[in-house]
């Protein structure tokens, strides 16, 4: 593959030149890496300038980048990645299953929390495993809650002592399996059964069995009263961390050569599993939910694509087929902010990649 055109060059340098007074913008080339689209990226560019919003906004294509920061943000900024934390956490399960600290994910609850196996949910905690928690269709009741209320209801519990028998001791209200409800609470449970196995405190097994591998340094982790770091929310990292993370996954869980993650693992991960909550932009059978990420197909050509989304506008996106990692980052003002974000990196993000 060749390396970028005369005219390519002179655009990426204009690129950087051009970025400093908005912001630091910043496109380079690996020799043989790809081409940004030289058409395509000043236009990516210029939103972004325009979009104060977003912290950063980072691009890597088969070992090209592209880096744009905000004011007062740089590559060692740690930032609240809001419910891309579930997929991290998602990530650890699968380090885990390497570790043999769980079998799998059809593992039932029951075996996560024996303690309330005998109670009267004793059933239904046979019937729920793991992998019901990962695709968040467990199927447990969630008492009227809706995308207004989930969170702030989630977080009162976080920090009250009955948080697990309250979490294992709700009826069912569907079949497991059955149907995607996004439930915060269903995602930290996730969290608690890693906790249960694990030999060391949560938050120190990321550290030392999937961010040091990584290259992934200093993070920040809000737990609840437990000590149980939030397996919904809260995790704070720099945005490079996040590309890691991203080129990980989309490279089937190996990193440098290690496979951090199981590959059947990581590939069910970010395949779609159950359909979820957001309606097909493509193809239907690419849209929809894996292990605590959302599958979904690029505009236009229906790329599969998987990523993972946080409140505000928090993204890792992934397009396998392009070798293309996103991650964008931002001040989290509203549900309206993402939608711009996502908009930024379906229309003009994607697009520069091509």
């Amino acid at each position: 593959m060749q390396g970028p055109t005369s005219r390519t060059r002179r655009a990426l340098a204009i690129v950087v030149a051009g970025g400093l007074a908005h912001g630091l913008v910043r496109a380079q080339a690996a020799p043989t890496g790809p081409a940004w689209n030289a058409d395509r990226l000043p236009l990516l560019i210029t939103q972004l300038r325009s979009s104060p919003h977003i912290r950063a906004f980072l691009m890597d294509r088969g070992g090209r980048a592209f880096e744009h920061y905000g004011p007062k943000t740089t590559s060692t900024t740690r930032l609240n990645i809001a419910s891309v934390t579930k997929s991290v956490v998602a990530v650890l399960v699968g380090v885990a299953i390497a570790r043999g600290l769980i079998e799998g994910v059809d593992e039932p609850l029951a075996a996560f929390f024996p303690e309330h196996a005998q109670g009267p949910n004793a059933a239904t905690l046979r019937r729920v495993t793991l992998r019901h928690l990962l695709t968040l269709s467990p199927g447990f009741d969630h008492k009227g809650l809706d995308a207004n209320t989930d969170y702030p209801d989630f977080l009162q519990r976080l920090y009250a002592p009955e948080l697990v028998a309250y979490a294992l001791g709700r009826p069912l209200a569907q079949e497991p399996g059955s149907r995607f409800y996004y439930s915060n609470i269903d995602a930290h449970l996730v969290a608690l059964a890693l906790s249960r196995r694990v030999k060391v405190p949560l938050a120190e097994f990321a550290r030392d069995e999937l961010f040091r591998p990584l290259g992934i340094g200093a993070f920040e982790w809000m737990t609840g009263q437990d000590g149980v770091p939030n397996g919904a929310s809260e995790l704070r990292l720099p945005a490079p961390d996040l590309l890691r993370i991203g080129q990980m996954m989309g490279d089937g869980g190996q990193w440098r050569g290690r496979q951090v993650v199981p590959r059947s693992f990581a590939q069910e991960a970010v395949s779609r599993m159950v359909e979820a909550d957001i309606a097909p932009r493509g193809r239907k059978d690419l849209w929809g939910y894996g292990y605590l990420w959302r599958t979904a197909s690029t505009p236009g050509d229906d790329l599969p694509a998987f990523y993972a989304a946080g409140y505000g506008g928090q993204f890792i996106y992934v397009v396998p087929a392009l070798d293309l990692v996103i991650v964008a980052l931002t001040d989290q003002v509203s549900r309206e902010v993402a939608g711009r974000t996502a908009l930024i990196i379906r229309d003009f993000a994607v697009p520069a990649a091509r």
